[in-house]
């Protein structure tokens, strides 16, 4: 909802969703901004490409696979997009950030649930999660008050 002015910023832009998990993300961008642009989700658990295949199976427009976000190549894509930046070490997440097109947009999400063991990266507030992106500027920046933690994004180039 957030992001979807953003998507205008180019034309059939081709996104890139990190660690997307079963693609629901990239089925609602496929859903709700119009693009001819490539669109893929990718997750390093291979079921994820199984599942996000047989929910959206009816769906061409979205491409699955399965990758380490170490590793994935980005330089194609126009918008990239992770909204589970609490789940890598920061290294991981300035390595994946470097590894862009320049000019890109970036759409990023973190949160303040320190209590979940994997949430690795977590952030007391999202200026604090935003300095550690080092981003050359900031387009958006959000907090989304929750029950038992704050969800923070950052959207910039």
């Amino acid at each position: 909802e957030k992001s979807k002015q953003y998507f205008t910023f180019f034309n059939n832009p081709s996104v890139v969703v990190a660690a997307g998990w079963y693609g629901h993300l990239a089925n609602k961008i496929n859903d709700n901004i119009y693009t001819t642009g490539e669109i893929v989700s990718f997750d390093k658990d291979p079921q994820c490409k199984k599942i996000g295949k047989k929910l959206y199976k009816d769906i061409k427009d979205i491409k699955f696979t399965d990758a380490d976000i170490k590793y994935y190549d980005i330089k194609r894509f126009n918008i990239v997009i992770c909204t589970s930046c609490e789940h890598f070490e920061q290294y991981i997440i300035d390595d994946f950030l470097k590894r862009r097109k320049k000019g890109s947009l970036v759409i990023l999400q973190s949160n303040n649930y320190f209590s979940i063991k994997e949430h690795i990266n977590c952030h007391n507030s999202v200026i604090e999660f935003e300095k550690t992106l080092k981003l050359e500027k900031i387009l958006y920046r959000g907090t989304l008050k929750l029950d038992k933690f704050d969800r923070y994004m950052v959207i910039g180039i």
